[in-house]
C-alpha cells in the first residue's frame, strides 16, 4: 500500500478516536447524552416531546392551582353569605307580628341593612385583582346597590374555563347568578320562527343541525331518476338553487310551505320521490324523504330564532304587530318606561334595546333557542313586561301576564283562591250584584272567560291594553263598577271601583304577577321593606324563601367542594405523570456515567495502542526508497 494512502487512512482513524472521545469526555463534563440534536437524533426528539410535556403539564399545574384558590375563596365568600342568611332567619321571627311593636321593627331593618351590606361586600370579593362573582365580568364590580335600596347585578353567568389537562378544561369560577339567584327565573315564550331562503341549515332542527349529503329524486313525468349532491348547501336558499337548477326543464319548484316552517317541492306534473343515497342522511334530517306524491311537505324543520332573525319573521311569519306608538310598558323596581321598539329589525336590534343599563335587565335568547329570554338584574323589586296598547309584548313571548298565566304562579307564587265556596263578587253599574264562580280556573284566561259569560258582550274582562292586570267594562247601567275586596279579588288584581258614570270606561286591574329574583339579596331588601312597613304577610312568605335558599346555597357549595376535590384529583394524577416523565426524560438526556468512562477507557486504550502501530509502520529510512 502507497505510504502517502497508509498515512491518508491513520490520520481520519485518529481523527475519529479523537472525536468520540472528545464526544465522551463532553457527555462526562455534561451529564448528558447529547449537545447538538443532530448527535443523537431519535433520542433528542424523544427528550423534545418529553420536555414539551412537562412544560404543558406545569401550565395545568398552575391553572389548577390558580382554579382551586378561587373557587375556595368563592366558598369562604359564600360561608360569610351563608351566615348572614342564618341571621336573617332569626331577624325576621323577631320582626312578625306582635312579637315586636313598631319601632322594634325599625330597629331590626336597620340590622338587615347591615346584612345587605355585608352580602354585597362578600359578593364583591376579589382574588388577584378579579371578581369571584362577576361571571366573564371579572374586572367590573358585579354588585351595586340603586338609590332605591334594591341591589343591581352587573355580571353574567359565563363561567370561566381553563385547560387542565390534555383535551380537558374545567370551570374556575361560580357567577353571580348561579351564586346567588340574582335574577329573575327568565321570561320567555315559543316564537315560532318562520323559515326563510336565508336560514341556515345548522339552525334547523333546534340548532342541532343537518348535515347535507347526496339525494335521489325520482320523478314520474317525465320517467327520471336524478342523484342531486346537496353537501355544499348552507342555507335553505342554498338547497332551493341545487334542487332545481339540478332538475332543470323538468320544471320541479322548491319553496317555502304556507305555515313557513318547512320545505315544499312541487314537480310541474306527476309525481316526486326523494330518498337519501347510501349511508347518506339529508333528505331524512331535511324531512323531504319521502314515497312518491304530488308534492312533499317536509313540516316543521323547528328553525332556531338567531340574532340575525327578523321580526318580521317571528310567529310564522305574520312577525309581532304594529310597533309604531305602541312598544313594551317595562317596571323594573323605580323604573317605569315606554321602550320604543319601532326601529328594531332584528331580534338583535331588540336585544340591544333592551340591554340599556337604566332598564336593569339581562337578555337573551332562551336555552331552547326558540324565544328571547327577559329577567331583571336587581334584587328586592317588581319587575314585569306589559302592552302599551299594542301586542308587541306578547308577540314576542315577553309579557308578563298572559292568558297562559297560571293562576298558582300568581303573588309571587302564593296563588288566587279560586275554590268552589269563594266567588268573585262584582256590582255592575245598574247596581245589580254578581257572585262568578271561579272554581276550576287554572289560568287567567279561564278567569276572563267565565266573567265573559255571565252575561255575554255586556260584562267584559280582558287583559289591560297598558301595563297588566285585567280590566272590566260594564254597560248595564250609568252607576259605579266595583269588584269587592274579598281575597280573591285582591288575589286577582281586580278589587276596587271604578265610580264614573261612563259604560266605556274601565275598571283597570293591577298586576297580579310581578316578577322577582329569587335570591338572598331580594329576601333580605324585601324584609327591610317588609318590617319598615310592618307586613306580616310578606315576612311569612319570606321566611319559607330564607330555608330553600339555605338549601340551595348548601348545593352550590357543594358543587364548588366537588369541582375542587376533582382539581385536585386531577393535579394528584398530573405530578404522578410528571415524575414517570421526568424519569423517561432523565433515561433520554442523562448519561450512564460508569458506561461512559469506561467507554472513554477503552477509546483512550484504542488511541494510544492505534499510536503505538502508526510508529511502527510509519518509520521511515533511505532504504524504504531505494
Amino acid at each position: 500500500m502507497p505510504n502517502s494512502l497508509r498515512s491518508q487512512r491513520l490520520q481520519v482513524t485518529l481523527q475519529d478516536a479523537q472525536y468520540q472521545m472528545a464526544l465522551l469526555q463532553d457527555q462526562i463534563s455534561s451529564g448528558q447524552k447529547f449537545q447538538l440534536p443532530s448527535q443523537d437524533p431519535s433520542a433528542a426528539s424523544h427528550a423534545m416531546q418529553l420536555t414539551t410535556l412537562l412544560a404543558q403539564n406545569k401550565q395545568y399545574d398552575a391553572n389548577i392551582q390558580s382554579s382551586v384558590a378561587f373557587l375556595n375563596n368563592t366558598d369562604a365568600a359564600l360561608g360569610e353569605i351563608s351566615q348572614a342568611l342564618i341571621t336573617a332567619q332569626g331577624l325576621n321571627s323577631s320582626g312578625i307580628g306582635a312579637s315586636s311593636n313598631p319601632t322594634q321593627k325599625q330597629a331590626i331593618s336597620l340590622q338587615v341593612q347591615g346584612l345587605i351590606q355585608q352580602v354585597v361586600n362578600a359578593g364583591n370579593s376579589t382574588l388577584g385583582g378579579r371578581y369571584l362573582f362577576g361571571g366573564s365580568q371579572s374586572a367590573s364590580v358585579p354588585f351595586t346597590i340603586d338609590p332605591s335600596g334594591g341591589v343591581v347585578y352587573h355580571g353574567d353567568q359565563q363561567s370561566l374555563d381553563a385547560p387542565v389537562a390534555a383535551g380537558l378544561a374545567a370551570a374556575t369560577n361560580v357567577d353571580g347568578n348561579s351564586a346567588l339567584a340574582v335574577l329573575s327565573p327568565p321570561i320567555s315564550a315559543d316564537v315560532n320562527p318562520a323559515l326563510t331562503l336565508q336560514t341556515r341549515l345548522s339552525d334547523l332542527n333546534g340548532g342541532q343541525g343537518v348535515v347535507p349529503s347526496q339525494i335521489n329524486v325520482v320523478l314520474s313525468s317525465p320517467a327520471t331518476t336524478v342523484t342531486i349532491d346537496l353537501s355544499q348547501a348552507k342555507t335553505i336558499g342554498d338547497v332551493k338553487d341545487l334542487v332545481e337548477n339540478a332538475l332543470g326543464a323538468l320544471n320541479v319548484t322548491v319553496s317555502i310551505n304556507t305555515t313557513k316552517d318547512g320545505f315544499l317541492i312541487t314537480p310541474a306534473a306527476g309525481t316526486i320521490a326523494i330518498s337519501d343515497t347510501a349511508g347518506g342522511t339529508g333528505a331524512s334530517d331535511l324531512r323531504i324523504a319521502s314515497a312518491a306524491a304530488a308534492s312533499i311537505d317536509s313540516g316543521d324543520l323547528n328553525p332556531t330564532l338567531t340574532l340575525t332573525t327578523k321580526l318580521s319573521d317571528l310567529n310564522g311569519g305574520t312577525g309581532i304587530g304594529v310597533t309604531a306608538g305602541k312598544g313594551l310598558l317595562i317596571k323594573n323596581g323605580a323604573i317605569s318606561q315606554v321602550v320604543d321598539i319601532s326601529s328594531a329589525v332584528t331580534v338583535g336590534d331588540l336585544v340591544n334595546l333592551l340591554k340599556d343599563p337604566d332598564l336593569g335587565l339581562a337578555v337573551g335568547i332562551n336555552a331552547q333557542g326558540n324565544g328571547l329570554a327577559v329577567s331583571t338584574r336587581i334584587s328586592g323589586s317588581d319587575f314585569s313586561i306589559g302592552e302599551n296598547g299594542g301586542t308587541n309584548a306578547t308577540l314576542l313571548g315577553i309579557r308578563t301576564l298572559t292568558g297562559n298565566t297560571l293562576l298558582t304562579t300568581l303573588n309571587y307564587g302564593q296563588g288566587a283562591p279560586v275554590n268552589a265556596g269563594n266567588p268573585l263578587t262584582i256590582t255592575r253599574r245598574d247596581g245589580s250584584v254578581v257572585n262568578v264562580d271561579l272554581s276550576g280556573s287554572l289560568t287567567i284566561q279561564d278567569v276572563i272567560t267565565k266573567i265573559n259569560a255571565v252575561d255575554a258582550g255586556h260584562l267584559v274582562a280582558s287583559l289591560n291594553s297598558v301595563g297588566n292586570g285585567i280590566s272590566l267594562t260594564d254597560d248595564s247601567g250609568a252607576g259605579a263598577l266595583s269588584v269587592d275586596s274579598s281575597t280573591l279579588g285582591i288575589a286577582l288584581g281586580m278589587a276596587g271601583t271604578e265610580p264614573g258614570s261612563n259604560p266605556a270606561v274601565a275598571l283597570v286591574g293591577t298586576d297580579a304577577n310581578p316578577q322577582e329574583a329569587g335570591g338572598i339579596l331580594n329576601i333580605l331588601v324585601r324584609l327591610q321593606r317588609a318590617l319598615i312597613a310592618g307586613d306580616d304577610r310578606t315576612m311569612t312568605r319570606l321566611g319559607g324563601q330564607i330555608t330553600s335558599e339555605s338549601d340551595r346555597l348548601s348545593g352550590v357549595r357543594g358543587v364548588i367542594g366537588s369541582r375542587v376535590q376533582t382539581l385536585e384529583s386531577i393535579d394528584s394524577t398530573l405530578q404522578n405523570q410528571n415524575i414517570q416523565t421526568q424519569e423517561a426524560l432523565s433515561s433520554a438526556k442523562n448519561v450512564d456515567m460508569a458506561q461512559v468512562l469506561s467507554e472513554l477507557l477503552a477509546q483512550q486504550t484504542a488511541f494510544e495502542a492505534t499510536l503505538r502501530i502508526a510508529a511502527q509502520t510509519m518509520q521511515l529510512t533511505l532504504v524504504n526508497f531505494l
